[in-house]
Parts: C-alpha cells; structure tokens; sequence
C-alpha cells in the first residue's frame, strides 16, 4: 500500500469536491499533471461522495433556515408589541401555535406578519395563535 502525503490528500480531496460540485474554477495545470502522471494517488474511501453529499444537504438546510429567520424575528417582533411579551415569550407562542397547528415556525410567523399587514391568516392558524395568546394572557395575569 502506498503512503500518500498530506499535501497529495488535501489536492486528491480539493479535485473531488470541486468536480463533485461541478465549480466553476479549474483545476490547476500541475494538479492535472499530477493526477494524469499517476504522482498524485487518486484512491479514497468511498465516503468522500456520502461526504459531499451530506455537506450538501447539510448546506441546503442551512440556507432554509436562513430564509426564515427575518420572518421569525418579525413575527417575535410584532408579538412583542402586541402582547406585551419577551422575546422568549414570543418565541414559545410561535412554537406552541406551530406544534398544535402541525406547521412550521416559518409558516406560523408569516401568517402572523401577513396578519399584520392586514392578511387574515387560514382558520387552524389564527384558531392555534389565538389559543396560545389567550395562555400567555393567563400566564401574565396570574403573575402579577
């Protein structure tokens, strides 16, 4: 078996992530040579394409979650002004009204900024928020 340097495992790994994702950058004319002469050892372990593709879902879930944060933040916002709440409070009625509507957070907090902006958000949606501020009302009432 041969004994790869580190530096012939970091350009073996950087040509199969880059082919694997199709970059629009080229590989290196001494790369190329490399790879071509046999210099640079082209055997890996079967899990570098598992690997590429667990980073890409990993990556396309990350950018969902980005999407949804300045709605969630808006709708923790309104609820704040409406309600009278902390952020942390705010948050709890976003999650207790998507887990008994069965949607998203995303979703619940975009039919709370829609409902802001004059939207009226579908029945379950405003049946479970108005559930839920009903609760934090309670809760607040019989705190102080």
């Amino acid at each position: 078996m041969r004994r790869r340097s580190l530096a012939a495992l970091r350009l073996t790994s950087a040509l199969r992530v880059a082919s694997a994702l199709r970059a629009p950058w080229k590989v290196p004319r001494a790369a190329a040579d490399a790879l071509r002469d046999g210099t640079a050892d082209t055997a890996a372990p079967d899990a570098s394409g598992a690997a590429v593709e667990r980073l890409r879902a990993e990556n396309a879930w990350l950018r969902r979650a980005l999407a949804g944060r300045p709605v969630i933040d808006q709708a923790r916002g309104i609820l704040m002004a409406t309600e009278g709440c902390t952020a942390e409070r705010a948050w709890d009625i976003l999650r207790q009204t998507s887990q008994r509507a069965n949607l998203k957070v995303r979703e619940v907090a975009g039919e709370v900024v829609a409902d802001a902006t004059g939207t009226v958000p579908p029945g379950p949606v405003r049946t479970h928020l108005r559930e839920a501020v009903r609760q934090h009302r309670a809760a607040r009432r019989s705190a102080s």
